[in-house]
């Protein structure tokens, strides 16, 4: 058995959970990663979603090798919001972190963040920054400041960190009986993220990275256009919690609708990229005219300089401005700021 099951019970217990779905590639590396944490007091949770690869398998041999490691299997596919549901149901440790199975963190992913939320009292510890498969350079000074949950809100909602719950840690009483909807075909995170967020009292920040996002896994829903799933799913997730995030503020509303300008120009990208406008006309129609609509008022937002270039562009020509976007990040190959 792994030496590395020794643990201090008299720190609180941290649960990882792993969702996996045909990550044969990628998982043992990701969870190698989370058993050489230098913070010990661990629960490893590994979901397989009924994956068609050997994801499962490679999951159960790593089990073998670390008693804090446990595997639940799917008898059928649930989707990401599925599993890590089961994930947070079996979950027992007192508090909560998400890694994506084709990631990758830090030795010190753990530690860091508890050193956050203990010396913030935060509900939730994260921090800003984080590297990519392709992206390696850590910061030169950190920095740990509190937050309100309107500020994290904010600025997820305005693009400005990551919308996802990976690169955080969450206090299991925060979350409760929150969960993740499976009916969202995308944006589950962000959705996610907006029913707890608003409950925590404050929020732990720091700078440093930790966390590695794998922008070169080919298989990632991300990649391939899906007009279902990231067009009409986005639009549906953004009506949800346009409808559904308490409380309101003005400042929130302004974050609120410039995500759902943002999400609606990733849908254009979707259906640019699928060659699906002449079967999907009036959707079409409805977020080219929104987006024109909507660009100048973004501008009295909070964004910066470069999301107010893109506004203006928008406001000239929506369809224009999604396709110079593709070419830049498909064709060129530019990644996300990070």
């Amino acid at each position: 058995m792994n030496s590395q099951n020794t643990t201090s019970r008299s720190e609180p217990l941290v649960s990882v959970l792993v969702a996996a779905y045909n990550v044969e590639r990628y998982i043992e590396h990701c969870v190698e990663t989370i058993m050489q944490q230098t913070y010990q007091n661990l629960e490893i949770i590994i979901v397989d979603d009924c994956s068609p690869d050997s994801s499962g398998q490679i999951a159960d041999k790593l089990a073998l090798r670390d008693s804090r490691i446990r595997v639940f299997h799917h008898s059928q596919n649930m989707g990401l919001s599925g599993a890590r549901n089961t994930g947070l149901d079996n979950a027992t440790g007192d508090y909560i972190t998400f890694i994506d199975s084709d990631d990758w963190i830090e030795p010190d992913y753990v530690e860091y963040l508890m050193k956050i939320m203990q010396s913030t009292d935060g509900d939730i510890a994260f921090s800003r920054n984080f590297f990519t498969s392709r992206f390696h350079e850590q910061i030169s000074e950190d920095h740990i400041s509190v937050i309100t949950s309107e500020d994290m809100l904010c600025d997820i909602l305005y693009n400005k960190i990551h919308v996802g719950v990976w690169n955080r840690l969450y206090r299991k009483t925060l979350i409760g009986d929150s969960r993740f909807r499976p009916d969202a075909l995308t944006g589950e995170g962000l959705q996610f993220n907006t029913q707890v967020i608003p409950r925590a009292k404050q929020i732990g920040m720091g700078l440093r990275r930790i966390y590695t996002y794998n922008v070169d896994n080919n298989g990632s829903a991300t990649k391939k256009p899906n007009v279902e799933k990231q067009a009409y799913g986005g639009i549906a997730t953004m009506d949800m919690i346009k409808n559904n995030l308490k409380p309101r503020s003005c400042r929130l509303d302004n974050a609120v609708e410039y995500q759902y300008f943002s999400t609606a120009l990733y849908a254009l990208i979707h259906l640019i990229r699928a060659g699906a406008i002449s079967d999907n006309r009036v959707f079409y129609r409805k977020l080219v005219r929104y987006t024109r609509n909507t660009a100048l008022k973004t501008l009295a937002m909070e964004i910066n300089t470069s999301q107010k270039a893109k506004s203006l562009m928008v406001a000239v020509s929506p369809t224009l401005t999604v396709r110079v976007a593709i070419f830049w990040r498909y064709c060129l190959g530019r990644k996300q700021k990070v």
